[in-house]
């Protein structure tokens, strides 16, 4: 007579301790999320008990700042797994986590954030060595290349492409509506309707603007972005935000056709039309090296076997670390 009861007991205690654990470990994640969500309201933002929250704990600005970065990532998504086994039924859970989401960011205002999450990415990705093209539903025209891979939401009201690694280049379609955004983790590129560069390499991010007006930055509030225009270019890497030489518009995602051909092109120029697609940087360390006059076709999707061509008949040597491609005279 009394296992039954005494089952229900267990059970209700395991339960308990399973909540307690979530919100011990959730906490912070929690707050961070509301603190998202009083940032994103109509109301006066309280910096001065921001400020307080964060230097109460050191996970406080990190975690504030991944949430911010992937709000509708793996943050979330892990809290709402929890949630999930919490609460049961996988019918529950769905109905449970987006009721979640209402409460942590600000009630139905957040909705599109929802559909946003809720969206089944599209996956693109191509070989290294190989270029993709690819029309996304809206008519926006990517193309793809050393070995990038690309998830793909669209909502009503949002357009984003995470670019986990690679170079893509994009055309996009107007819609003042929805803002197209590319996301690599650490920036993200903001546009209405232009066409544009990202490389997505270790340790830093490039962005060169062929047509219109970006907005390039950190992916995070602490940081503010810098609005790029035609024929402008940046880079965000350890040493932060910042822009470098401008180039040309027909300059930009010359590796989109794969070979070029050169008639006394100076060094300098190939290796600025092989770096988008290179592994790593290229560095020219001698200036009398870079006016070197190139002649023929170079195959730009191939960057490193291409530069262990011209270094045999261009006579320079190549040397390779962690963070660079560095050329130099023989």
């Amino acid at each position: 007579m009394l296992r039954a009861p005494y089952s229900i007991s267990i059970r209700r205690s395991r339960r308990s301790r399973r909540e307690a654990a979530l919100s011990e470990t959730s906490s912070i994640k929690w707050e961070a999320a509301q603190w998202i969500e009083r940032r994103m309201g109509d109301e006066a933002f309280d910096e001065a008990a921001f400020d307080a929250w964060l230097a109460g704990d050191p996970l406080c600005r990190s975690t504030y700042d991944a949430m911010w970065r992937r709000i509708m990532g793996s943050d979330m998504d892990a809290a709402l797994q929890a949630y999930g086994r919490v609460g049961g039924s996988g019918h529950a859970w769905l109905v449970g986590g987006v009721t979640v989401l209402l409460v942590m960011l600000g009630g139905y205002k957040s909705l599109p954030l929802i559909a946003l999450y809720l969206a089944q990415p599209q996956d693109y990705s191509v070989v290294d060595g190989k270029v993709r093209a690819v029309t996304l539903a809206d008519g926006t025209q990517l193309t793809l290349g050393g070995g990038a891979q690309v998830k793909i939401r669209y909502t009503r009201h949002d357009r984003v492409v995470e670019l986990t690694q690679g170079t893509l280049f994009a055309k996009v379609a107007h819609d003042e509506e929805r803002p197209f955004r590319i996301d690599t983790g650490n920036a993200r590129i903001v546009d209405v309707g232009t066409s544009f560069e990202v490389s997505n390499k270790p340790g830093s991010i490039r962005v060169a603007v062929a047509s219109g007006v970006v907005r390039f930055g950190r992916n995070g509030w602490f940081d503010a972005p810098i609005q790029l225009q035609a024929r402008q270019v940046a880079i965000l890497d350890k040493a932060g935000l910042n822009r470098i030489a401008d180039v040309k518009p027909e300059e930009v995602a010359r590796w989109r056709g794969e070979w070029i051909e050169y008639r006394g092109a100076p060094l300098r120029q190939v290796i600025a039309d092989l770096q988008s697609l290179s592994p790593l940087p290229i560095d020219i360390a001698d200036k009398g090296l870079a006016e070197k006059p190139v002649s023929g076709r170079i195959r730009l999707t191939d960057p490193v076997g291409q530069l262990e061509n011209l270094s045999i008949t261009h006579a320079f040597r190549v040397h390779k670390t962690e963070r660079a491609l560095t050329i130099s005279k023989s």
